[in-house]
């Protein structure tokens, strides 16, 4: 094995596990697995075609030899995951663990997770398995491309390597550039955010593995290549600014290129270039037990950030990193290689053994999970539901310009709520005060005119939030039976932009929050001049943990170093300052009632997570359903 390749090995795991130790110095490291896979490519291909040219293949022996290769690690890593996942998976988790676990162990995990979570969503922290999509689509991969390489003849094998990667590379570009208008039917018919597609699968993936197949063919058919020294350094130097500095900010697109291209220039050659010093001898070892390291790191992340809801101290982070090091090491050590070169003889791996602990692995957490579920005497999962008000209907659009008859309530209907989620937990509540309401909502869109953010939605999203407002309140001002507006928004989206940026009502691009504000008082405004009464309830006081987690892991015993899901009210006045500045400035130029959560649920030390025994939060702001009727029956009878 050249030592080059596993110095690059070492050093795309590294990136990777700093990645996911969230270590802002290497803010792009999932580039690393680009890495591997240019490398994986590589490799698989030089195998490939050298049994074909000796006319030694056979289809048998080689999966048997990827099954030595990479199931042990991966059962080991499986068999000890789904332990732990005991003491610290929710029902709901549990649930879909067993979808990862089994797209894990028919190689199809790149397929399931999407429907569950696109990679770089915040509860992807949740997702034990979440890093074994790489290794399902390479093996995908292994699985096609030897078909592909023996049918053809030995002649077009070039031809056909760049034919793949083309249309595999053109494909990607399309989705990734275009995603809505060119989606395929499998995204129209998916929950999933439909990038997370073009990250996930094959076709759009391939052409990384195919560059690395291209790089192999040139070193079978001509050995005399050669790459100088200096562009090998300027490739590995593109590699780690890539890693560190933003290059595109859509994955995969022009990141990938970067990164592919500069792997690809490093594998052509020799491995001369590589200096013999201690650092890179040590990256070299680490390269060498990459494979296990990399299993392994991740779901020891995943139990830390379950355990600590969320905020994972750096500290731990750092020991974590260490600890996938030596835990990876160890694994190589004992299993990974002990099986690989067959020394375990009392246990001889072939397809019968593969069959058998693939059904055993499935079979141990499933039963668990079953017996998880029967334990419970209450259905947490049900207590975190989605509390989306009256009806999914009162979730996205009105019809016709109208809300949906699912979105009325009684047969006087004259309080409308109007706003993004935010506005939507609050029905159950304001339902025990006045049953007769109209919910006016869509997902993330806060009720402010001619206003709409762009934080992590298209333009066309933003344009549709737009004329959904519009519409809403053209309803609102028609309608001479509603009294009373209520309006509600999570805020966030407007201030947790990384370049704030607003579409206006002319469909221009600006920079400038203040223009929230304005959009507020001009709502506000026009509601007043139509004799409406206008309120403002505030989102509730959050710090950034998922307090919903908090509380049900409390609730079922489940590990949890947190010592309680209270608030500290500094954490949420430094969290929410952006918020709490902007309902400070409404009510300087308002006459409105703002309804202040934190007024009722706040001390100068906590805000509090209970009412009684009540669970407040469904997730990280939300309210519960119950928790929301909780805090209106108790503190906000007399507001409306």
């Amino acid at each position: 094995m050249r030592t080059d390749i596993q110095f690059m090995r070492g050093l795309a795991v590294l990136l990777v596990v700093c990645f996911h130790a969230d270590i802002s110095f290497f803010s792009y490291g999932y580039l690393g697995v680009d890495v591997f896979f240019v490398i994986s490519g590589f490799l698989i291909t030089g195998i490939i075609l050298k049994d074909l040219y000796a006319n030694t293949f056979s289809f048998s022996l080689f999966y048997l030899r990827r099954a030595k290769r990479l199931l042990p690690a991966l059962y080991s890593t499986l068999f000890f995951t789904s332990f732990f996942c005991l003491f610290f998976l929710s029902s709901q988790q549990w649930s879909e663990y067993i979808d990862q676990l089994i797209g894990a162990i028919t190689f199809s995990a790149n397929m399931v997770l999407p429907t569950q979570i696109g990679y770089f969503d915040g509860n992807a922290e949740s997702k034990p398995l979440l890093h074994i999509w790489s290794l399902s689509l390479e093996e995908q991969y292994y699985f096609f491309l030897p078909l592909v390489l023996f049918l053809i003849p030995a002649k077009l094998h070039l031809k056909m390597i760049l034919l793949l990667a083309g249309l595999s590379l053109f494909w990607c570009m399309l989705w990734v550039s275009n995603p809505e208008e060119q989606a395929p039917i499998l995204w129209r018919i998916s929950d999933s955010n439909k990038l997370d597609w073009a990250f996930y699968l094959l076709p759009t993936r391939a052409w990384e593995l195919l560059v690395g197949s291209l790089c192999a063919w040139y070193m079978l058919n001509k050995p005399d290549i050669n790459i100088p020294k200096k562009v090998k350094y300027l490739a590995f130097t593109a590699i780690i600014f890539a890693s560190m500095i933003e290059i595109d900010s859509i994955h995969p697109r022009g990141d990938a290129f970067v990164v592919v291209l500069a792997t690809a220039l490093i594998l052509l050659g020799k491995d001369n270039w590589l200096p013999k010093w201690f650092i890179t001898r040590w990256i070299k070892i680490i390269g060498d037990s990459s494979y296990s390291i990399y299993l392994v790191h991740w779901p020891l992340f995943v139990f830390a950030y379950l355990g600590y809801v969320e905020q994972v101290p750096f500290v731990i982070k750092i020991v974590l990193i260490f600890a996938s090091l030596g835990l990876g090491f160890l694994q190589y050590r004992y299993v990974e290689t002990p099986f690989r070169l067959q020394q375990h003889r009392h246990v001889q791996i072939n397809w019968k053994t593969i069959i058998i602990y693939s059904l055993g692995i499935i079979a141990i957490p499933i039963a668990a999970a079953q017996i998880n579920l029967n334990s419970n005497e209450v259905n947490y999962s049900k207590i975190r539901q989605a509390n989306i008000g009256l009806s999914v209907h009162c979730t996205q659009r009105l019809a016709n310009a109208a809300p949906h008859k699912e979105c009325y309530s009684g047969d006087n209907a004259n309080i409308v709520v109007w706003g993004d989620s935010y506005a939507m937990h609050l029905i159950p509540g304001i339902k025990t005060i006045n049953p007769n309401i109209i919910q006016i909502t869509k997902n993330a869109c806060g009720p402010f005119i001619g206003l709409s953010h762009t934080n992590g939605y298209s333009l066309e999203w933003a344009k549709k939030c737009i004329r959904f407002n519009n519409d809403a309140m053209n309803f609102i001002l028609n309608s001479e039976q509603i009294k009373t507006v209520i309006l509600s928004s999570s805020l966030h989206q407007y201030f947790n932009s990384v370049n704030k940026s607003y579409l206006l009502l002319n469909e221009e691009i600006e920079e400038m929050p203040h223009y929230l504000i304005d959009a507020a008082i001009k709502t506000i405004k026009q509601l007043q001049a139509s004799g409406k009464k206008v309120i403002f309830v505030s989102p509730p006081p959050r710090s950034g943990f998922n307090i919903g987690e908090c509380s049900e892991r409390k609730a079922r015993g489940l590990v949890t170093f947190k010592n309680s899901c209270d608030i500290k009210f500094s954490s949420y006045i430094l969290h929410d300052h952006q918020s709490i500045s902007f309902l400070d400035e409404v009510a300087a130029q308002t006459d409105i009632k703002i309804i202040r959560l934190d007024n009722y649920l706040c001390s100068k030390e906590i805000c509090k997570s209970f009412i009684n025994d009540t669970i407040l939060y469904r997730d990280n702001g939300h309210l519960t359903i119950t928790g929301s009727m909780a805090l209106f029956d108790t503190y906000l009878r007399e507001q409306l």
